[in-house]
């Protein structure tokens, strides 16, 4: 059976999947600034580690800021231009197997879609994302690597940085005394990289938190998936978690979320011919 494969080609690093038929082959990624270059590699790894030919490849559906700038087939291959929202709503769904939810993309910026097993539509997007902690690192903290960046926050401590609200009130119904009250608002002079690397990475999960609650509200549903390379960071599912008991959502992160746009692109039934 032929294999369809879904290419989510992003800043720095391309997802890679395939489907034969309903199986989902051995997913790969690879890191390049230059998306051609990584595309292609990309899909010549994919080939590799799952043991295909190019005869294998039915089509390559791709999505990503990427994606732009493939102009021609990928090796002769039939390529199309897959529904980004689309991808990223149905890669939500397929990888936590639910019917309806808003799907949370984070890379450099976030993307919020709802989406249902026959419709997805986009609700907003923000600024706020992967670009956000690695800008606010690189400025606070003099580098910027997300390895780093997430071992640094996984050590650091809030209570350096953040004001919560137990600092504030002695009680506040329906909110915990660890809730933040404010971002940044209890920075002091004893606050050490790795405090200064949690604040960061906090901060922008809390605003991507309080963004997908609110679509959530909006769509009058109960399910939240996020997804995207970011995720990864224990510190960011520290802080997206704490929104389930805040406000009694369910807060959904798959396992290798950085694949959910690419499988996404491989399933879409909404693509467009290159130009």
């Amino acid at each position: 059976m032929k294999i369809i494969i879904g290419l989510d080609i992003g800043g720095s690093t391309t997802k890679v999947v395939g489907f034969q038929g309903e199986k989902l082959l051995e997913v790969t990624y690879v890191r390049s600034s230059d998306p051609v270059a990584a595309a292609y590699g990309g899909i010549g790894k994919f080939l590799n580690i799952n043991k295909l030919k190019l005869d294998d490849i039915e089509q390559i559906r791709m999505t990503g800021v990427g994606s732009s700038y493939i102009t021609q087939d990928f090796f002769e291959v039939n390529t199309v231009i897959a529904n980004e929202f689309e991808a990223v709503g149905l890669g939500g769904l397929y990888m936590s197997r639910i019917e309806e939810a808003i799907v949370v993309s984070i890379g450099t910026g976030t993307s919020f879609v709802y989406s249902n097993k026959t419709k997805t539509e986009h609700i907003i997007g923000s600024g706020v994302g992967g670009g956000s902690i690695l800008g606010l690192s690189n400025k606070m903290l003099n580098f910027r690597d997300f390895d780093l960046i997430s071992n640094l926050a996984e050590n650091g401590d809030l209570t350096h940085v953040d004001l919560l609200v137990r600092d504030i009130s002695k009680r506040v119904p329906g909110l915990s005394g660890d809730a933040t009250a404010s971002n940044f608002g209890n920075v002091n002079d004893d606050a050490q990289p790795q405090d200064l690397a949690c604040g960061v990475v906090n901060m922008v999960f809390q605003s991507i938190g309080t963004m997908a609650v609110l679509s959530a509200r909006l769509k009058k549903v109960n399910n939240i998936i996020f997804v995207g390379s970011v995720i990864h960071i224990p510190q960011g599912q520290k802080s997206l978690k704490q929104f389930a008991e805040l406000y009694e959502v369910n807060i959904i992160l798959p396992e290798n979320a950085r694949f959910a746009t690419a499988i996404g692109a491989a399933l879409c039934s909404s693509y467009s011919k290159l130009i």
